[in-house]
């Protein structure tokens, strides 16, 4: 049986053996570990600006009527709600 302390740990991004102290892979995350936060950030903000975007299009949609709603407004809004979202998340990410 292996002693579990000194078992070397693999990253499942690049696949290099990291730090068994280490929390983040200094590789991938960089070598405080804030790379990673801000795409960490960046992509828990843009599904929920996904989610937004796909609120605000229906709620729109029901506001004007259904035969007056075109799919490049839908999609605009969809994509800004997820861009904004993506922004807000790598800022957010920033303040911590």
């Amino acid at each position: 049986m292996t002693d579990m302390l000194h078992k070397p740990m693999i990253c499942s991004g690049c696949e290099r053996e990291v730090p068994a102290q280490s929390s983040f892979c200094p590789y991938c995350c960089g070598e405080d570990g804030r790379r990673g936060a801000y795409m960490r950030g960046g992509f828990i903000g843009g599904i929920f600006g996904l989610m937004a975007g796909g609120l605000a299009a229906s709620l729109w949609s029901s506001v004007i009527g259904q035969d007056r709603v075109t799919w490049s407004m839908t999609l605009g809004a969809v994509l800004a709600g997820a861009t904004l979202g993506m922004i807000w998340g790598v800022f957010h990410q920033r303040r911590k």
